[in-house]
């Protein structure tokens, strides 16, 4: 008999992921609303805007990487777009994914989940390019000296440690969503790149 019960971890993470949306985004029109006023700007009114939008496009991010999904669920290009969008110079990393327009609900995860494992690995910034071609991705990283200590390689191989801290979560979920969909996390580094495939 197999164990049907629901996946609590990420009911807890689309839990968290919507109740901050709603509030995030009263902020984000509250501060549209005063830059229409045209009463308000500098410097310091285009650090709040952007932080909120930032703040906004990483709960999206959550919400597809660590919420729960229906099978056979997609995810709009646009969606995608809004996390990571061009020139965003809040963020260390990059991204470069041009993807089709509807993307399977979990194939998105895996790759948000590996962009946030480059984020880890490439903690000096970069950039990174998410593949779709086939039915296999690549999500590959590029910067100065990449690193994954050997606790995080075997987290993405489904070993990981006893001792993973909080900051290094999403290693461990990208190997166990992989395999919930019949999938492993192939891995490569090199000198300045890093590769996560599945």
């Amino acid at each position: 008999m197999q164990d049907a019960s629901p996946d609590l971890v990420a009911l807890v993470g689309s839990r968290i992921a919507h109740d901050l949306a709603s509030p995030l985004g009263a902020i984000a029109n509250g501060v549209e609303l005063l830059a229409l006023t045209g009463q308000v700007a500098g410097p310091e009114f285009q650090l709040v805007a952007e932080s909120v939008a930032n703040a906004t496009a990483r709960i999206k991010a959550f919400r597809i990487a660590f919420g729960a999904a229906s099978p056979g669920q997609h995810v709009k290009a646009g969606e995608i777009a809004a996390i990571y969008p061009p020139g965003n110079g809040l963020r260390r990393l990059a991204v470069d994914w041009t993807p089709p327009d509807d993307v399977p609900r979990g194939l998105a995860k895996l790759a948000i989940l590996a962009l946030m494992c480059l984020e880890t690995a490439l903690p000096r910034g970069g950039r990174a390019r998410v593949n779709t071609g086939g039915d296999s991705w690549a999500v590959t990283g590029s910067g100065a000296r990449p690193a994954l200590p050997a606790g995080l390689l075997a987290a993405l191989d489904g070993r990981a440690p006893d001792d993973l801290a909080p900051a290094h979560v999403h290693f461990a979920l990208l190997a166990n969503a992989a395999r919930a969909q019949g999938r492993r996390v192939h891995h490569a580094i090199g000198a300045d790149e890093i590769t996560l495939a599945f």
